[in-house]
């Protein structure tokens, strides 16, 4: 079970917590000869059987396919079916410690008869009525025991029972005091309990129910999509639209963005909704990917999940052969993600980079980049040949104050970032507020500590740490003559005459 030890981990070790209605899906498949006597009805002939996670238990099930560790919250009954799905979810090696057996209610079962590719019926077993005010305690205090060391949380509601308002909202009102991400899949029509959720992810027919607005163009969803995101105060939504693909909307940038579907068969559809969240949450909270690079995969998942049978996952290499990259690194180049970077978020990435290339040798350096030129991008790029990842610490507004006075910077620091992040031979960049890196470099531990020639080896901060780390200090030479203090000096003298 999740410890509080798990809030000291980096991101891309910390579980996911994946709340919600727990189902299991069975597949019954055979082929069709005949009429039965008794009723105008098809006779299916089986010739197989299979189980699956279903609802939250399949959103987890995909999660930990791509490698993260997941937490399941969720509840079923004392029967053979909710035996069935704890053997399931022990096998994809997911921590079942919070699921609740509950005497008396059997699990959800969806079972599906098929043959000849066609789904013939499909029949459901389940009681929706709302916990018990034992049983919603338990939830609650488990959930509190275990979000502050979690990388986020998601909402899988199938309408079963188990998420009551009252458990969303106080599970909500918890993610937001704590800073947690928080992703929502919904089959309910009212969504008011949702409110304050990172980003909710309904299909057409949800947002046409929630809205209660007829979608009949693609003008209509985008009214439908703002309103909603209005109404429950989510900054993204995620509307999945079958075959058609993904409708993305981000408050941030108050655009939509359509990611057409590209499948070129559909063998099954069923628990692709869950692929797309499991694969949107994967990138958006672990791989820490920006939410509209989240939403190009989620998609690119969708059209993996749809053509295969019955409910399937979804794995990294998988994801990787769909958008023909060869590596973990190629499909960051491939997505393009910012190199903008907290201290929490780079630590994550140089575990990450550790874990796959033990060899990989880290390079950081610092400074103010204050009109950024010819001198800076020799120096940067002198020092990313010591190594294989170069990271840039970079002195925010007020930090560049603390150093040269209120005159400076020239360029504010959002541009700053992105004049350095343009650059190829920089990998990463992470602001700080302090007068030194100090706490950065004791952060990161470095294998290369790089400055300038102009300072002496005594001079340079955080020296000591990196050499006791088995690290070494470079000082690189630095262009003469060129420096943002004379650039500056040189266009006040030609603008004064």
């Amino acid at each position: 079970m999740l410890s509080e030890d798990s809030a000291t981990l980096p991101y891309a070790e910390r579980p996911l917590l994946v709340v919600g209605d727990l189902i299991l899906d069975q597949f019954i498949r055979g082929t069709v000869k005949r009429i039965s006597p008794e009723a105008p009805v098809p006779v299916v002939e089986q010739q197989e059987a299979a189980f699956y996670p279903g609802g939250a238990a399949n959103v987890a099930c995909n999660l930990a396919a791509l490698g993260a560790a997941v937490v399941l919250v969720g509840a079923i009954g004392d029967d053979e079916e909710g035996r069935q799905l704890m053997r399931s979810l022990s096998q994809s090696k997911i921590d079942t410690s919070l699921i609740q057996v509950i005497p008396g209610r059997p699990t959800s079962l969806k079972t599906r008869i098929i043959a000849e590719q066609q789904q013939i019926v499909r029949v459901d077993r389940e009681v929706t009525t709302p916990l018990g005010e034992q049983h919603v305690s338990r939830v609650l205090e488990a959930i509190q025991g275990c979000l502050a060391g979690s990388a986020g949380l998601v909402f899988s509601d199938y309408n079963k029972g188990f998420l009551s308002p009252s458990i969303v909202t106080a599970i909500i009102r918890q993610a937001q005091s704590l800073e947690k991400t928080v992703i929502a899949d919904t089959k309910l029509q009212v969504l008011d309990h949702y409110r304050g959720v990172t980003a909710l992810t309904p299909n057409i027919n949800e947002l046409q129910l929630s809205t209660g607005r007829l979608l009949c163009s693609p003008s209509d969803i985008d009214v439908a999509a703002r309103e909603l995101m209005d109404k429950i105060q989510a900054p993204v939504l995620l509307v999945t639209c079958g075959q058609n693909g993904i409708r993305l909307y981000d408050s941030d940038s108050q655009q939509r963005t359509h990611f057409p579907g590209h499948a070129e068969t559909v063998a099954d559809v069923s628990g692709a909704g869950d692929t797309v969240i499991a694969v949107f949450t994967w990138a958006l909270t672990i791989r820490r990917f920006s939410v509209h690079q989240a939403a190009k995969l989620a998609n690119d998942a969708g059209t993996l999940a749809v053509g295969k049978k019955g409910i399937s996952t979804i794995n990294v290499d998988e994801l990787l052969s769909l958008v023909e990259v060869h590596s973990i690194n190629g499909l960051d180049r491939e997505l393009g993600p910012s190199k903008n970077r907290t201290l929490e978020q780079l630590l994550s990435d140089i575990h990450a980079v550790r874990q796959s290339q033990p060899s990989a040798k880290i390079v950081f350096t610092n400074g103010c980049f204050d009109m950024l030129h010819a001198g800076h991008v020799s120096y940067l790029q002198r020092a990313k040949a010591l190594g294989d990842l170069l990271l840039v610490g970079l002195n925010s507004d007020s930090s560049v104050r603390q150093i040269k006075g209120n005159r400076r910077p020239i360029v504010p620091e959002a541009q700053r970032v992105q004049t350095l992040a343009g650059l190829e031979c920089v990998d990463f960049v992470v602001l700080f507020d302090q007068e030194t890196p100090l706490h950065l470099i004791q952060a990161i531990k470095p294998d290369f500590l790089v400055k300038g020639s102009d300072y002496e080896l005594h001079q340079v901060v955080g020296r000591d740490f990196v050499e006791a780390n088995g690290g070494r200090v470079e000082l690189l030479p630095s262009n003469q003559g060129i420096s943002t203090s004379k650039i500056i000096q040189e266009i006040m003298n030609r603008y004064s005459e």
